[in-house]
């Protein structure tokens, strides 16, 4: 009897704690699973597209056929990358391409476009257009005039400058009479002397036959020797001013150091400064577009440039102030055409 007490006790025991085990745990409260936000919501927020950076625009509308497109194209690319802007190269442009996204600048480089209309229509963006003579300048339209090379005007001035600082007109060219650029420089500086002294007779010898300018004949590699034998032929007859186009820099060195004063399309070499008279320099365009598209990005337009001929390197110890303004207004003239250099750029020869 003990032992059936005991084991009706250990089951009833048992059964309660098989009981307790599978009782369903009370009831919590509920957690809210709703997201924060919404699936569409946060596929809109993480596929929404970056900016892209504001476009500097070159509008070549010959390809790469036209005219000045490297130069214009390295600078640009320079300021894209150092504004932290993109550069578009383009055929041609239209006012509803430009209204799509910010555009600070564009450049236009001669062809058949309309910059004028373009800039009426957008006056957002400003515009540059190079090559284009009868434009007239707005608030957001600069104009950029480039004058081709001319190494007929170049002579023509430099012997102008030669024959007015020179006693006795006692002057002097270095050019290579075998290119035409060469034989157009020289002729032109002979014109340009001739300009200021009529028949350019001195007054005391030597007297060369015809008479001055003389002519050395050298191209930019002639040999120590040749560069050598001009210099003597210079010296035989008093020569004191020389003009020297395209020289090497080594060429206007040994014309320096055997004392003439000198004139060159080159900058002066430093040994030599005190004889250096003037550099005449034609177009830049480089130059002047570093200079002048930051301004027109920050929105500074209604410029009206012209490149073309000046002076620089000047020495007023040789060429004063005032034959400096003089030779300057003969420049001036020489461009608009009221003189004439009396030479045919594209043969270099006299005009008949």
């Amino acid at each position: 009897m003990h032992h059936s007490v005991i084991r009706f006790s250990l089951t009833l025991l048992l059964l309660s704690s098989l009981g307790v085990g599978c009782t369903s745990p009370a009831p919590t409260t509920p957690v809210d699973l709703t997201p924060l936000a919404s699936p569409t919501q946060t596929a809109e927020s993480t596929l929404t597209p970056t900016p892209l950076p504001p476009l500097l625009v070159l509008v070549a509308p010959n390809g790469e056929q036209t005219l000045w497109l490297n130069e214009a194209k390295t600078i640009l690319e320079e300021i894209a990358q150092e504004k932290g802007l993109l550069l578009e190269v383009k055929p041609s442009l239209t006012a509803a391409e430009i209204q799509q996204g910010a555009v600070p600048l564009v450049v236009i480089l001669p062809g058949e476009s309309d910059p004028a209309g373009l800039a009426e229509a957008l006056p957002q963006s400003q515009f540059l257009a190079i090559g284009y003579e009868s434009l007239v300048p707005q608030a957001n339209l600069s104009l950029l005039s480039v004058q081709a090379y001319r190494p007929d005007w170049e002579g023509f001035v430099a012997g102008f400058i030669a024959a007015a600082v020179t006693d006795d007109w006692r002057v002097a060219v270095v050019a290579d009479p075998l290119t035409t650029e060469g034989k157009a420089a020289q002729n032109g500086f002979r014109n340009g002397v001739r300009y200021l002294c009529g028949l350019c007779q001195p007054l005391y010898p030597p007297f060369p036959v015809p008479t001055y300018p003389l002519y050395g004949q050298l191209s930019a590699s002639a040999a120590s020797a040749e560069v050598e034998a001009v210099i003597g032929y210079f010296q035989t007859w008093s020569v004191k001013t020389v003009y020297l186009h395209q020289p090497a820099q080594e060429m206007l060195v040994a014309f320096g150091q055997a004392g003439f004063n000198l004139i060159s399309d080159q900058p002066p070499p430093p040994t030599i400064r005190e004889r250096w008279i003037a550099s005449i320099q034609s177009i830049d365009l480089a130059t002047e577009l570093r200079a002048l598209i930051p301004q027109l990005l920050e929105g500074n337009g209604g410029h009206n440039i012209s490149l073309s001929l000046t002076l620089a390197h000047v020495n007023e110890q040789l060429l004063s102030p005032g034959r400096q303004a003089f030779a300057e207004q003969m420049i001036s003239e020489l461009l608009s055409g009221l003189i004439d250099s009396g030479i045919d750029p594209l043969s270099g020869e006299f005009r008949q």
